[in-house]
């Protein structure tokens, strides 16, 4: 029988864990998974992970993959982590970035119905979406890196606006070439996955150097 995300078991053994007695709470997260819980198995991965002295990446490795399957969007950015730092796991960050994308879509954010932005007179007014995204391009076709960052970040994840891959590169690209280093992770990123453009290993493996990623796509 399965249980509750939110019985009594599972919320002892998280009132154990965040008071740092990781014995007592691994005890009830390894009980509360055995019967199903995906919440378990993402606390006994960062149990795993960060024991002092004890770190054991295969375990955390293994129980982030059962609650990442199960759809756990902290589960899927922690896996994000172990194959960005290579900790258990050879270093892949592009894998990485897999994860972490896939952590973002499942977190399921509901957009917020407004805005708010600076005025010209350094007051804060509230806009709507529509008005928002405008005031976004302007700056960001005004030629400002964060803005170009922002609403690439906005078309890719598709919660704002319907997602528009296509659109996210070119403004991904347009940030990585003004020198944003995470831009140039992500234009790395989708020419080695051919997310929107042809897939190019070599045009991936060309923005290493400015995205510091290590790992070459092939």
């Amino acid at each position: 029988m399965a249980v509750a995300e939110n019985s009594e078991a599972v919320n002892a053994a998280q009132h154990a864990f965040y008071n740092g007695d990781y014995t007592k709470a691994k005890a009830g997260f390894l009980l509360a998974a055995e019967q199903g819980s995906v919440e378990a198995e993402y606390y006994l991965g960062l149990i795993a992970k960060n024991e002092p002295k004890n770190a054991d990446y295969q375990a955390a490795l293994s129980h982030f993959t059962n609650a990442a399957a199960l759809n756990h969007a902290q589960a899927m950015w922690e896996l994000g982590v172990l194959y960005e730092n290579g900790e258990g796991v050879n270093q892949n960050q592009f894998t990485a970035l897999d994860w972490f994308r896939k952590s973002e879509f499942a977190s399921a954010i509901e957009a917020p119905d407004s805005f708010y932005v600076t005025g010209n007179n350094g007051e804060l007014n509230e806009v709507s979406v529509s008005q928002y995204i405008q005031h976004l391009t302007q700056q960001a076709q005004s030629g400002l890196t964060d803005a170009k960052f922002a609403l690439a970040k906005i078309y890719d994840a598709g919660v704002i606006v319907k997602a528009d891959l296509p659109q996210a590169f070119n403004w991904y690209l347009s940030a990585a070439t003004d020198g944003h280093t995470k831009a140039a992770q992500l234009v790395s990123y989708f020419y080695c996955r051919g997310i929107s453009v042809p897939r190019s290993p070599e045009k991936a493996n060309a923005w290493l150097e400015i995205s510091g990623y290590s790992t070459e796509c092939d």
